[in-house]
């Protein structure tokens, strides 16, 4: 049950939706009242979907698909169109129902390959078949996963790698080498990484991509310090300086530093050259007094202590 101001607002919002709903019947070319109602009808969805109320959400929702329908050359009401499909996939997920999830998929696929140059379309098509990764993940289903990622890949070729979508799909990029390391392939690993590097390079400008490739190279340090593979280790561990000393100003890459420090340093035993650990703490040192603020690097650099200290111990 809601209060009565809910009540109040719930009827407030009705009566304003049916008014935009009136002036457009009223002025069918009108363009610009069109655009007005399928932004009232996303704003009212917003509402309903919090109100826990199905039925008129899912009225709303093809409300909006006819508009578009009727309209295909208008970009408001398209866009608002993959607005509240993509929204769809996510809440019916939520809520189990696999039927309507995928059904909103389906639509934004096809809204996508109608309009392969709009962006706003294309970045909520890229971010569905990013949260679909990760729903495949969750169930297990590698096979779908893997498809998934082939298509935000062809996604994001046509949109001319735009920023949104190359955004998504570096994300999930980063994603597919931590499954890799979990699932213990090192060679799908590799050949993820190497896709994240090539995206990273052919866009040296955004520091968004580069951050997950410093995150994939922290974690695929990880795996190597605990295979053994330690010129493994110190390969990735020279990119991150090189990426963090590139860019100073960029906190992820000094924290997946930090990370990539800490990492080698629990796998060093005290036969190991003692004045390179103590090389590496000082360069912890330096990264926390930088950035008194970042939980990250403040507590891998008391790993990398509690480490020095237990190998200190075990010398004497």
């Amino acid at each position: 049950m809601f209060n009565g101001k809910k009540q109040t607002d719930g009827t407030r919002i009705t009566d304003l939706l049916a008014e935009l709903r009136s002036l457009a019947r009223q002025n069918p070319e009108d363009a610009q009242l069109r655009s007005h109602l399928s932004r009232g009808l996303f704003s009212a969805l917003t509402h309903v979907t919090e109100a826990g109320q199905h039925d008129e959400r899912e009225t709303i929702v093809q409300e909006l698909r006819d508009l578009a329908a009727e309209h295909p050359e208008d970009d408001a009401v398209r866009r608002d169109l993959a607005r509240a499909l993509f929204n769809t996939l996510n809440i019916s997920h939520q809520a189990g129902d696999e039927a309507n999830r995928d059904r909103a998929l389906i639509e934004l696929r096809a809204l996508s390959a109608e309009h392969p140059r709009d962006e706003v379309v294309q970045e909520h098509v890229a971010k569905a078949l990013f949260n679909a990764m990760n729903y495949a993940h969750a169930a297990g289903d590698t096979g779908g996963r893997a498809a998934l990622l082939e298509e935000l890949r062809g996604v994001n070729e046509a949109s001319g790698e735009e920023a949104s979508t190359r955004l998504r799909l570096a994300k999930a990029l980063f994603n597919g080498v931590s499954h890799a390391v979990e699932e213990g392939d090192a060679d799908r690993g590799k050949a993820l990484m190497r896709e994240l590097r090539d995206l990273a390079t052919r866009h040296p400008d955004d520091a968004e991509v580069r951050a997950r490739l410093s995150k994939g190279l922290a974690t695929m340090l990880h795996q190597s310090c605990r295979s053994d593979d330690a010129a493994g280790a110190s390969e990735l561990l020279e990119e991150l300086r090189l990426m963090a000393g590139q860019h100073p100003d960029q906190l992820a890459l000094r924290e997946s530093l930090a990370i990539g420090l800490s990492d080698t340093l629990h796998v060093m035993g005290e036969g190991e050259d003692a004045g390179r650990r103590a090389d590496m703490l000082e360069e912890l040192r330096t990264l926390a007094s930088s950035h008194p603020e970042a939980d990250t690097i403040r507590a891998r650099l008391a790993c990398g202590i509690a480490n020095e200290l237990s190998v200190a111990a075990r010398a004497n």
